[in-house]
């Protein structure tokens, strides 16, 4: 019985057992992946209180992350993709890190952990991203896709033109002084003939701060920077290598600049720059030989003291490493320790891993990603790997996640919505709140429908389409410049879209913004049909469909038509299949989900009633739909958007009236205005008139003549002209459009 007694089951043995110190129970959690920190936040509120404390963050970074024990992120695309991003550490496994929801490009980490987090860049204009791989949280910074900076803007309100830069380089750096992380970008307008840039500008964006990009507190000195060499950050300062070898360094806390001097030989030669053992390092190739690579680092920052700790000489490496080491892109990752001692570890292009000792003696391959769940890897020069660490520092809130947290920020986006665009523009000045709150999609979004909301049509002519030049009525001043090949499309969500002779051309000319699109099979015919702009309100991007003839014959009726589509934001076109009927000379419009265009009467099947085919902006399918019953014997038809309703505008030369007609439900047609031109002439001739809009203040029709615009009022049959030019020669005349006050700004390249 004493032993039974003494016996003691496992439940009151375990609530015998004293609990763990708060200290111990710290520091276990303290070693662990921030990924299973994260999980245990939600035990309890005082253990995410404690996780989540600046405190537990540093304790974890210095205990979760052992020296010598390097992690790498890799990013390519191999032939085992699975839309994922994996890690791998030497000696162990690859393993699924995150899943890759950046962009449509290739991921390229391109700067070292700086407390955790890295910059990522996107290819094919995907932008920059700032992440915490441990954890998987993203940020996406704001114009980066195609910044600002590097699309060519005509002069709108401003005294000057605005300024374009075609290069640009990116870093990430941290402020100890105020504890925040900035994102620092260098544009530069270099000049080939001399090798310096001719202007330079420099950007900071500062990380969960209710704020957009601004200047920096210092001008930036003249430096040719390039995309695919982003700053290295070291010490408080950005390191910024130049084209001409020469280093730009930006300290982060005051924004200051400085320059360093490169190490010898290292002036005009490919070379690249990184950190590598808490030092700068430079690493270039040799001018005469591709197969020789020096790497040097910065050994004492303030005299500028460089020192080679590494030469390679691929020539004396055996032929099989040689051969699997050859690569577009070669840089150093880090320091590696095995039993042979300390040695450099290596990244490629291919996605391989090697190390060589300080005389660059024959590698040791750590890594290839043929036989993992990664597979085969194309080469590539841009770095499809990189370092990461343990950590838990977040990536920082979004913009409008700060901007619509604040009472006094939704009041104010209450009433800046409802102005000019010209207004918005300038009230963007007032603090960097405000202009980060006006540069947020949903801002813009807002504002293109409050701002149009019940205004009278804003009136504005086309100067000269090649350059984005476009004036107000109210300020034509000599009068508009006149076009024989010139048509522009009706407001489509903010944008518009024209033809000219030998291009077309997509507009805002709310804030002067303006970008040409080129096609390699545009033989210079003009064709005012070839060309239509929708919108997507599922995943609001704007639609371009081009639309052209391969061939055609009036006399047999035969012709062949192709279509292209693409995102107004994207590079890239993708064939569909062409509409079912041959589309007519004259420009589409967009209505509720679709394009519209008019058919061509002379091609194709005869049909004894006019018709129409649409396209769907979701599906990217044709149909034909039946138009109004008129002919296209009496005079020309154009087919517009009036007050939301797809219309038909049919003109009858023999009475010079104009009948527009307007589609309702279940596809009935109605003729909903009679407008009678015969005793406006010779300035309204109903072949040459084309309806533009319809004022919602009092229901009066917008007509262009070509060389008079007026309102025309359906109650008593007047026209009220507002502008006239003298009938110019055949064929010439102006070519005005209706503005909607918009902020949209696609900065995609065409």
């Amino acid at each position: 019985m004493e032993e039974a007694s003494e016996e003691t089951t496992p439940d009151s043995s375990n609530l015998e057992a004293p609990p763990l110190p708060d200290e111990v129970v710290t520091e276990i959690l303290a070693r662990l992946p921030a990924k299973s920190v994260g999980r245990f936040r939600c035990v309890s509120r005082a253990w995410c209180a404690t996780l989540s404390s600046d405190h537990f963050v540093d304790l974890h970074a210095r205990r979760a992350n052992r020296p010598g024990h390097p992690r790498l992120l890799l990013t390519p695309v191999g032939s085992s993709y699975d839309g994922h991003l994996y890690s791998w550490r030497p000696g162990g496994a690859v393993e699924k890190l995150m899943p890759d929801d950046f962009s449509d490009g290739v991921v390229v980490p391109l700067t070292k952990p700086c407390r955790g987090l890295i910059l990522i860049r996107c290819t094919d204009n995907g932008g920059y991203f700032v992440c915490n791989p441990s954890t998987g949280e993203t940020l996406a910074l704001p114009d980066t896709e195609v910044p600002l900076k590097m699309t060519r803007r005509v002069k709108l309100f401003q005294p000057h033109e605005p300024p374009y830069f075609f290069e640009v380089s990116y870093g990430l750096g941290y402020c100890t002084m105020r504890e925040e992380f900035k994102v620092m970008r260098l544009f530069c307008d270099p000049d080939t003939e001399t090798g310096m840039a001719r202007c330079t500008s420099c950007e900071v964006f500062v990380l969960d701060t209710p704020a957009y990009w601004r200047p920096t507190a210092e001008q930036p000195p003249l430096c040719w920077v390039e995309e695919r060499k982003p700053a290295v950050f070291l010490g408080g300062y950005l390191h910024f290598l130049s084209h001409d070898g020469g280093i730009t360094t930006f300290n982060v806390s005051d924004e200051t600049f400085g320059l360093l001097p490169s190490p010898p030989g290292f002036e005009g030669v490919a070379s690249m720059m990184t950190e590598l053992d808490g030092c700068l390092c430079v690493c270039y190739e040799q001018l005469d030989s591709e197969d020789s690579y020096h790497v040097y680092v910065l050994r004492d920052y303030k005299e500028a003291l460089w020192e080679k700790i590494c030469y390679i000489d691929q020539t004396a490496w055996p032929e099989s490493e040689r051969t699997l080491l050859n690569s577009l892109w070669i840089a150093p990752l880090g320091m590696y320790y095995s039993d042979s001692g300390q040695k450099i570890m290596f990244g490629t292009g291919a996605c391989e891993v090697f190390a060589v000792d300080s005389d660059g003696s024959t590698p040791e391959i750590l890594f290839t990603p043929d036989e993992t769940i990664i597979g085969s890897c194309d080469d590539d020069n841009i770095p499809v790997l990189g370092l990461f660490e343990e950590s838990l520092v977040p990536v920082g809130r979004t913009i409008e996640e700060m901007i619509f947290s604040s009472p006094t920020s939704k009041a104010w986006f209450e009433i800046l919505k409802w102005l000019p665009t010209r207004a918005v523009l300038e009230l963007s000045l007032v603090s960097r709140e405000w202009r980060a709150m006006i540069m947020t999609d949903r801002f813009i979004q807002s504002h293109l429908i409050h701002a149009n909301l019940n205004k009278s049509p804003r009136i504005m002519f086309i100067m000269d389409p090649r350059f984005g030049s476009y004036v107000d009525l109210e300020s034509i001043g000599l009068g508009p410049n006149l076009f024989s090949n010139l048509v522009c499309s009706q407001p489509c969500y903010g944008l518009m879209v024209g033809s000219c002779a030998f291009w077309d051309f997509i507009c805002n000319p709310a804030i002067g913004y303006c970008r040409h699109i080129e096609f390699d099979d545009n033989d210079g015919t003009f064709f005012a049909g070839r060309i239509g702009l929708g919108y997507d309100s599922e995943i609001n991007k704007h639609v371009v469909v081009h639309i052209t003839y391969k061939q055609k014959n009036l006399e047999t009726r035969c012709y062949e038509l192709q279509c292209k589509i693409r995102y107004v934001n994207e590079e890239q076109w993708r064939a569909v299949d062409p509409p079912p009927r041959p589309v007519a000379a004259t420009p589409p419009t967009f209505v509720n989900g679709k394009i519209y265009w008019m058919v061509e009467p002379n091609l194709g099947p005869v049909s004894a009633r006019c018709e129409i085919v649409a396209f769907s902006v979701k599906t990217y399918e044709f149909e034909v739909l039946q138009g109004p019953p008129c002919s296209h014997d009496c005079g020309r038809m154009t087919i517009l958007e009036l007050q939301g309703v797809l219309c038909v505008s049919c003109s009858d030369r023999n009475v010079n009236t104009i009948d527009i007609w307007m589609m309702k439900d279940f596809g009935i047609w109605l003729m909903s205005y009679h407008i009678e031109l015969e005793k406006f002439l010779p300035d309204y001739l109903s072949e040459n008139t084309t309806p533009l809009a319809v004022d919602p203040k009092n229901g009066r029709i917008l007509l262009n003549a070509g060389w008079s615009l007026g309102y025309y009022d359906p109650v008593t049959a007047a026209i009220e002209t507002i502008y006239r030019r003298n009938i110019p020669e055949a064929g010439f005349k102006f070519c005005p459009f209706i503005c909607h006050e918009s902020l949209l700004c696609p900065l995609g390249p065409f």
